[in-house]
């Protein structure tokens, strides 16, 4: 059977001030594997594997037909095979991981010829910002930038070595669309003005390593504030995280997932966040992760 597989890694998007323009690549990943086949199939394991949709309505599916448009071809029958590991509708970037697989995939069994530029297009139409997509197609950190015309422009940047990320997931969804649905349409010019200064000087202080700025850095008022209500819990967590040695940790994309950077002391401040869920009546698991240099790539 010819086939291709692709590995994507989970994303945290926003870090805090960067609302819809940073990202970055977290070692938590899912496979995907399209096929071609007589008869068009779906099989799932892991996250998702009982409420995903088995037919074309799938995420990679879909994508991997935005893919083929984009390149003036037909999509013929595929087998889609996903082993997800990613939690499912946690901030934690599952979708861009689908979307940037069925893109990645069907470009490489098909040869459809796009490049990585036009990748990144086609996922972002899709999910409709590229926060998730850049670092889950590019890896490691990303700054966006969407233009005009849909196009994005993105810079790719290396993190200074010695950090890692501890999750904390609690154990509801919450959809990105009600996550926006919660956010003012204007907001005040000094809290605009907060954020630009903690965007730029958060990406300084990934990538030259100086760690001293990065709690300051990863301050908000852009979005965390009007999503509080949608997580219970997050405030503490953040609060809790910091107290335990994190250098800082705002609320993963959309949340309900709180991320923290840390150096050392990853499993205290894992269980700290969790237990700062739990005092808020909200069940969670932590994991620590790896920051991921690699975007998808094919691994069979």
């Amino acid at each position: 059977m010819i086939q291709v597989t692709i590995q994507v890694p989970a994303t945290t998007a926003n870090l805090g001030p960067g609302y819809d323009c940073l990202g970055l690549a977290l070692g938590l990943h899912n496979d995907v594997t399209l096929a071609l086949a007589d008869e068009a199939g779906v099989e799932i394991e892991g996250e998702g594997a009982f409420c995903l949709p088995r037919d074309g309505t799938h995420l990679v599916l879909g994508a991997a037909q935005a893919a083929a448009d984009a390149a003036g071809e037909r999509l013929p029958p595929l087998l889609l095979r996903q082993v997800n590991r990613i939690p499912l509708a946690r901030g934690l970037g599952s979708s861009s991981a689908a979307i940037v697989g069925g893109v990645m995939a069907a470009n490489e069994l098909l040869m459809l010829g796009l490049t990585t530029r036009e990748m990144l297009d086609v996922a972002t139409a899709i999910e409709g910002h590229p926060d998730n997509v850049a670092p889950a197609l590019l890896g490691g950190l990303t700054v966006c930038c969407t233009l005009e015309s849909g196009s994005v422009l993105v810079e790719p940047l290396e993190v200074a070595h010695g950090l890692s990320c501890v999750v904390a997931i609690p154990d509801h969804e919450v959809a990105t669309r009600d996550a926006r649905r919660a956010l003012p349409q204007t907001v005040p010019h000094k809290d605009a003005v907060f954020n630009l200064c903690r965007t730029g000087l958060i990406v300084a202080a990934l990538t030259t390593g100086n760690l001293a700025n990065l709690g300051e850095a990863m301050r908000d008022r852009l979005h965390q504030p009007y999503r509080a209500h949608l997580v219970p819990g997050m405030e503490e967590a953040i609060a809790a995280a910091l107290e335990a040695g994190a250098h800082s940790a705002a609320l993963s994309g959309s949340g309900p997932t709180v991320a923290a950077f840390v150096s050392d002391a990853g499993e205290e401040v894992g269980a700290a966040m969790v237990n700062a869920f739990r005092r808020e009546g909200v069940k969670a698991v932590a994991q620590h992760l790896p920051l991921s240099p690699h975007g998808a790539r094919v691994i069979a």
